[in-house]
């Protein structure tokens, strides 16, 4: 059973909450489930608490589950939830059911459970994490992963053939997200991050801390540790209200750049990036596409910062991008760079037993590329959006950085 202390406390503190700015926890909260393992060591338990505290501040439907209890849950509601799994594959069971595809414990996966690697130069020690490379033991390391809900697919699966042929669209998309780590320390560092600057993927590292080298498979402790910049657009931007043209973005919160990232954005321009960060954003439509979901691996309605080592490396890096037509935004000049198609969420269930059949309208999603000088750093930033949000997105970007000056 959930300790007692787990509970204690919870809801005299959620009395004199305040609401903040929109974010991911405005969107997952009405459905959203913390789940934490029964018998979870105190740590993982403060992680829990942590982040269901905070999505009650955004909603009182959210919920504190045990593992046991959203295993057992029919997939017809638990498909409905985003479920926040809090801990480790051995203290619980849905991160031990569904365990990620980018990180991996190798102390518990290989000699405990007597597996083997594919292949034999692979580590067999340390918490490790795609893109981001090896920690060893005695390092505590939370890592935070918003991915697709396993759930949610298992609910599309389990619906009726009738039921499916009714639907003229999917059901609205559903995650998990992962809120892992090395130990149950790591776990609350990440846990910490996700809920204090809204990281909804990357790493949390605690002491010690040492200076690994950036190679093609870790990112050093220097790309790990900043938070973004405050001057990355956040909040609700639009003219949703009566009279406006109902367009608008909303910040969710921001990704870590893995080391393929970096090693892409040096390729792609000849340049190599000091820092990188992305901010998602949700437009008027929800998150009803995957592409324009927070996860990782998705690049629609993205805001990508990118610190270079000067202006020149700058200028060199807005060639290596193919920037084109300027566009002049208040005092600030944007390039237009490639546009290409992209598919608008548009998806119908299959009838026959598998996932979705997905017949989407095509689109255009165009990148503009903003160089700019803050502080004496220079820094070109990237906005991935469809024409009817770019504009919008590039007045935001001039105003915060005007309130900067």
């Amino acid at each position: 059973m959930i300790g007692r202390s787990l509970l204690s406390g919870l809801f005299i503190a959620l009395a004199t909450s305040s609401p903040a700015l929109v974010d991911i926890f405005d969107e997952i909260a009405p459905s959203a489930v913390v789940c934490i393992g029964s018998n979870a060591p105190t740590d993982e338990q403060q992680a829990a608490t942590l982040i269901f505290e905070a999505l009650r501040e955004r909603s009182d439907t959210a919920q504190l589950l045990s593992d046991e209890q959203v295993l057992a849950t029919p997939v017809l509601d638990s498909g409905q939830w985003h479920v926040i799994a809090v801990g480790s594959p051995t203290t619980n069971a849905v991160l031990l059911t569904y365990p990620s595809y980018w990180s991996l414990d190798r102390e518990l996966h290989y000699a405990p459970l007597g597996n083997m690697p594919a292949a034999p130069f692979t580590e067999t020690r340390g918490f490790y994490v795609g893109g981001f490379g090896y920690f060893f033991a005695g390092r505590n390391v939370g890592f935070v992963e918003f991915d697709r809900s396993p759930f949610y697919s298992e609910m599309l699966f389990s619906l009726p053939k009738e039921q499916k042929a009714s639907l003229q669209t999917a059901p609205p998309l559903r995650f998990l997200l992962r809120v892992t780590g090395s130990t149950p320390e790591g776990v609350l560092l990440g846990a910490r991050r996700f809920v204090e600057t809204r990281m909804v993927y990357g790493l949390a590292i605690g002491p010690p801390r040492w200076v690994r080298p950036k190679d093609i498979w870790n990112l050093d402790d220097e790309n790990i540790n900043p938070d973004p910049p405050q001057w990355i657009p956040k909040g609700a931007h639009g003219d949703a209200g009566e009279g406006g043209n109902g367009k608008t973005i909303d910040y969710l919160g921001w990704l870590m750049a893995d080391r393929t990232m970096y090693a892409g954005f040096l390729e792609l321009t000849g340049c190599k990036p000091v820092q990188m960060w992305r901010a998602k954003y949700r437009t008027e439509t929800g998150l009803l596409d995957f592409d324009n979901s927070p996860h990782h691996r998705a690049s629609g309605n993205e805001l990508l910062t990118v610190k270079l080592l000067s202006p020149e490396d700058a200028r060199q890096a807005l060639k290596g991008l193919g920037a084109m037509t300027p566009i002049t935004v208040g005092r600030r000049t944007w390039y237009r760079t490639k546009t290409s198609s992209v598919e608008t969420a548009t998806e119908r269930p299959r009838t026959e037993p598998s996932s979705m059949d997905v017949s989407r309208e095509k689109g255009r999603a165009c990148t503009h590329v903003l160089p700019v000088e803050i502080g004496g750093e220079a820094y070109l930033i990237l906005a991935n959006f469809d024409p009817e949000h770019a504009e919008m997105v590039m007045r935001e970007v001039v105003r915060c950085l005007a309130q900067e000056e």
